[in-house]
């Protein structure tokens, strides 16, 4: 099974709550909390860790805890565990996806206003004609990009490989001998959210957290 956490962030959180969570991390994490300059950013990582660790209590990962984080090259984190998570956040939300089965990268979007012109260098010729002839323009592109971040954070590489050579097909994508899947969460009209793993059909389990 999939566990997929996700927070709203409908208003700011109170002190006594945002304190609590922050002294149950280890003091790596607070630093890098600590090191954002901007309010929203420092919460939206202090709810992203603490989604992560009620993931690994979730499923009852013995002998590890988020002190226990490593990063590969690509400062993608990671337990050596037998445990596979990703966070993402973006508006409203922050979501953490987390396996002890299935390899998981997630990723959402807020739907805002952008100069889709700007992106054209990042999809292939099929998928932008997509994009400019659909009647939702902007719906139509947060989701290919969701779906590509998905994937490009579940092989670990972010941006790191070029984006219009990601090609999907019929909600996936085989990339240097395996196929991985892509599915839909969904969160509400404002945000688009899709989940890749190496699962065909897996058994996704949204929850939502209260703070």
């Amino acid at each position: 099974m999939i566990h997929v956490f996700y927070y709203r962030m409908e208003n700011r959180l109170p002190a006594a709550a945002y304190n609590k969570y922050f002294n149950e991390l280890p003091v790596f994490i607070k630093e890098k909390i600590g090191s954002y300059r901007h309010w929203q950013d420092a919460e939206r990582s202090l709810v992203g860790h603490t989604l992560l660790k009620w993931g690994l209590e979730t499923f009852n990962i013995q002998g590890y805890s988020l002190a226990h984080l490593k990063y590969t090259e690509f400062q993608k984190p990671y337990l050596e565990a037998h445990i596979n998570f990703n966070i993402t956040h973006s508006g409203q939300y922050v979501l953490c996806a987390i396996s002890d089965i299935n390899k998981v990268g997630i990723d959402v979007e807020e739907i805002k206003e952008i100069p889709l012109i700007d992106f054209t260098q990042f999809f292939y010729e099929e998928e932008w004609q997509a994009v400019l002839n659909s009647a939702k323009q902007l719906h139509a592109f947060y989701t290919l990009w969701t779906k590509k971040e998905a994937f490009l954070k579940v092989i670990g590489s972010g941006l790191n490989v070029p984006v219009n050579q990601v090609v999907i097909r019929d909600n996936s994508i085989h990339w240097e001998n395996e196929t991985w899947y892509l599915n839909e969460i969904l969160l509400d009209p404002a945000h688009v959210s899709w989940l890749c793993t190496d699962c065909k059909s897996p058994i996704v389990k949204l929850t939502a957290i209260q703070l």
